[in-house]
């Protein structure tokens, strides 16, 4: 792994971890999401300071450079977070359909 792309990592995850406090701090994130991107941005300091750790799973993968598996690895992690999300709104329209209908249910009674 380049001298480069390890330096982009460990300051792209400083940058994140401190627009994630500064979010949660002003109450605008929730916990569960401000930690997954604590830990995310926290996975990019490991892999820039010991660039051991990618060229070991890469090689292990049989990448051709330690920054192939990198990129995976973050288009990866944003797609699972991706899905996630869907799935949380979907469960989240549900809910807001059942209470409208309930809501109009209940207003046509009276």
């Amino acid at each position: 792994m380049s001298m480069t792309l390890r330096v982009l990592l460990i300051i792209f995850a400083a940058f994140v971890f401190n627009f994630v406090l500064r979010k949660l701090k002003k109450s605008q994130m929730q916990v569960l999401d401000s930690l997954f991107w604590l830990m995310f941005s926290l996975s990019f300091v490991l892999l820039g300071v010991f660039p051991e750790i990618a060229l070991f799973i890469s090689s292990e993968l049989g990448f051709m450079s330690a920054s192939n598996f990198v990129f995976l690895y973050v288009i990866a992690v944003l797609v699972m977070r991706d899905f996630s999300n869907s799935l949380r709104i979907s469960k989240q329209e549900e809910r807001i359909n059942g209470l409208a209908q309930s809501i109009a249910l209940g207003k046509s009674e009276e």
